[in-house]
């Protein structure tokens, strides 16, 4: 376990005041058809394109049959070291416009090529397409050729569930497993059970406790009870797993969606996992991690999914 001990930065708390105050201007969620009114693209319609500028990496549109998919081939790298990343979003939001500078970033860092699904989202497609789509791309990788011990898998907030649903489902269907895997500010249990919920959900600019969170639950597990494994990571089984990193803030909302998760892989997957605490900061903070205002800890938490990709592909 590694929990950074330095005082949080002041971009981090610039970023934290400006995202608290776009928050509140939203308003409360109070039922499904509120989600695409305030997580619709028009919201963050100025973060579209202004990452791809990466002039060694070429940015491709692709699909598997019907599911969109966006690559990323770095240039740079020789091999086929290819990350799969789950974008978060709660199930029912965002995509490359959101998570666009970070799989840049992951990619020229991690020295790797990424595949970026565009998976179907609730309310209009619920549990289990994300999981369903995540699988196809899994799959797709290694139809194509590419060693699983040159696959690594992560995911932030639901992506962070869904990287976790997925390593479920590779292990029942006796897929190849990846070579690890990588969760940042993983959302594990939708049943919202975890005490920091109460504890800490007024220190997060990004997830505040209320109606918002339950209206997210509900679109994503439709009729499906939300303590099933698949749709709530944490109460699943971890026997048998690669190995697996756990990135989380001190000042979360879901702060124990981590916590237990890490208790129950040291217990079920001993030796393969790995708990880095960041003090002081926000929900997916890693994402706010290019240009002139970057976060200097997010540039140092890709550093850290660098360092840990290593230790397992060579």
């Amino acid at each position: 376990m590694f929990k950074e001990k330095k005082l949080p930065s002041l971009r981090s708390k610039f970023w934290s005041l400006i995202i608290s105050r776009l928050i509140m201007k939203a308003g409360e969620i109070n039922d499904t058809d509120d989600i695409r009114r305030d997580m619709s693209g028009d919201k963050i319609s100025f973060l579209r394109d202004n990452w791809k500028k990466e002039e060694y990496i070429d940015y491709i549109d692709d699909s598997i049959g019907s599911l969109e998919i966006l690559k990323l081939n770095n240039k740079k790298v020789i091999s086929n070291k290819t990350l799969l990343y789950l974008h978060g979003g709660g199930y029912v939001a965002c995509g490359p416009e959101t998570h666009g500078a970070l799989i840049t970033q992951l990619s020229l860092v991690t020295n790797c090529h990424v595949v970026f699904p565009i998976y179907r989202l609730a309310p209009e497609n619920p549990f289990p397409a994300a999981i369903e789509d995540a699988l196809a791309s899994y799959k797709n990788l290694l139809e194509v050729g590419i060693n699983p011990n040159e696959i690594f898998i992560a995911g932030d907030s639901a992506g962070g569930g869904l990287t976790l649903a997925l390593l479920q489902k590779i292990k029942s269907e006796e897929l190849p497993m990846p070579s690890c895997a990588i969760v940042i500010s993983p959302w594990t249990d939708l049943t919202l059970s975890g005490n920091s919920i109460q504890e800490r959900g007024h220190r997060d600019p990004m997830i505040k406790p209320g109606p918002n969170m339950q209206v997210t639950v509900n679109a994503y597990c439709g009729d499906e009870d939300p303590s099933n494994p698949l749709i709530s990571p944490l109460f699943a089984e971890y026997f048998d797993m690669p190995p697996i990193q756990i990135q989380v803030a001190s000042e979360e909302t879901i702060y124990d969606d981590s916590s237990r998760l890490y208790e129950k892989l040291k217990e079920q997957n001993s030796g393969k996992v790995e708990f880095i605490e960041w003090k002081g900061l926000f929900h997916v903070f890693q994402a706010f991690c290019s240009g002139w205002l970057a976060i200097p800890e997010a540039k140092k938490s890709i550093k850290e999914i660098a360092k840990f990709t290593e230790k397992y592909i060579n």
